[in-house]
């Protein structure tokens, strides 16, 4: 399974198409990466990239909560689930080309941050150097909340 870490900026076309960063191909490795899941990501206005293997096991788990055959809220939870999924293609040399609708639910035009989410890649609006500093202090103290430790 790949990992992904890292920052990096791109630039989408006018068509809607983007190349994965370097970084995140390489992480791919040998994987034969004809498609992935670009994700509508409700929490964060922003798209999530997945890797079918990745996608298939986060949908199962998520099914398994459901009955949707004799539940109809589950079955339009289901629903309404898989409307934030696509499939994509990927070019030879990583391009994807994301639809309209998801590049506008994201806000998407032009310059764009991939980051890597260890088992997926966020695409969201260009993130500057400015915008994604967090102090030495706040991150801490976000770490702190984790472990119980603070407010």
């Amino acid at each position: 399974m790949a990992t992904f870490a890292g920052q990096y900026n791109a630039t989408i076309d006018d068509k809607g198409r983007v190349v994965l960063p370097a970084a995140f191909k390489k992480a791919l490795g040998e994987m034969q990466l004809e498609f992935v899941v670009v994700e509508k990501n409700r929490r964060s206005k922003c798209l999530d990239i997945h890797t079918v293997e990745t996608w298939k096991r986060d949908v199962e788990k998520f099914r398994a909560k459901l009955n949707p055959e004799t539940n109809p809220m589950h079955d339009k939870l289901l629903q309404l689930y898989f409307q934030n999924f696509v499939h994509v293609g990927v070019a030879a040399n990583g391009r994807i080309n994301i639809p309209n609708e998801f590049l506008d639910y994201a806000g998407l035009k032009e310059k764009v941050t991939f980051l890597g989410m260890q088992t997926s890649i966020r695409l969201s609006v260009a993130v500057s150097a400015q915008d994604s500093i967090v102090s030495d202090e706040d991150y801490l103290d976000m770490l702190k909340m984790i472990d119980g430790q603070g407010a």
